[in-house]
């Protein structure tokens, strides 16, 4: 199930704290993404650098 899948299933059942938690989740998701992307280009930039160098 997706995340406007599972909030809607919230919404129709007004199931409010299972909706906070399935925003606070997917906000956590988007940061931890954003963070592996960081991470990976930092890495790929690290290999670019150390590629030239030798």
């Amino acid at each position: 199930m997706d995340w406007e899948s599972a909030k809607q299933y919230c919404k129709d059942r007004n199931w409010d704290w299972s909706l906070e938690l399935i925003n606070q989740a997917q906000k956590e998701m988007e940061e931890l993404a954003a963070e592996n992307k960081k991470l990976k280009d930092q890495q790929k930039a690290q290999r670019l650098y150390n590629s030239c160098n030798y």
